[in-house]
């Protein structure tokens, strides 16, 4: 088991999405920094939370990786929720492939995703940002490279 391996496979999924948009978005993922010197412009942030990692069965245990995937876009405030809508999208649209895909082995792993809920929409008050968010389970499995 690698729970790098999962991880990156969602990630792949929503950095593509993002880098595919006009202009491309920057996304950043757990622990890692944010680096964007105009922290009022647009970003991703994506989180991964592991949840059971397994099943009971006979005499052993079967691996069978879920968590919770939690994708937040933020866009300046004040220009109207077009352009949030817009990534939002193209996150959604991504994220709703792999269904497509579950059955293919990437690096490993074969994943899917749960219903997705939102994206939701909120103009942040203490905030630049004008925030959506959407969300969704996740289940994978790790074969190996």
């Amino acid at each position: 088991m690698t729970l790098q391996a999962v991880r990156r496979y969602y990630e792949d999924h929503v950095r593509t999405a993002a880098a595919l948009l006009t202009p491309p978005v920057p996304v950043f993922v757990d622990n890692q920094p944010f680096t964007d010197a105009d922290g009022a412009g647009e970003h991703i942030r994506m989180r991964l939370d592991f949840g059971l990692t397994g099943e009971e069965v006979l005499g052993d245990m079967l691996e069978n990786i879920r968590g919770t995937m939690v994708v937040e876009v933020y866009t300046p405030k004040n220009n109207g929720p077009g352009r949030n809508q817009t990534i939002a999208l193209e996150v959604l649209k991504a994220l709703n492939g792999i269904n497509k895909t579950r059955y293919q082995e990437v690096n490993g792993v074969r994943g899917s995703v749960r219903p997705i809920s939102g994206p939701n929409f909120y103009a942040l008050e203490d905030r630049p940002h004008f925030y959506g968010r959407l969300g969704c389970g996740f289940q994978a499995s790790y074969t190996g490279p």
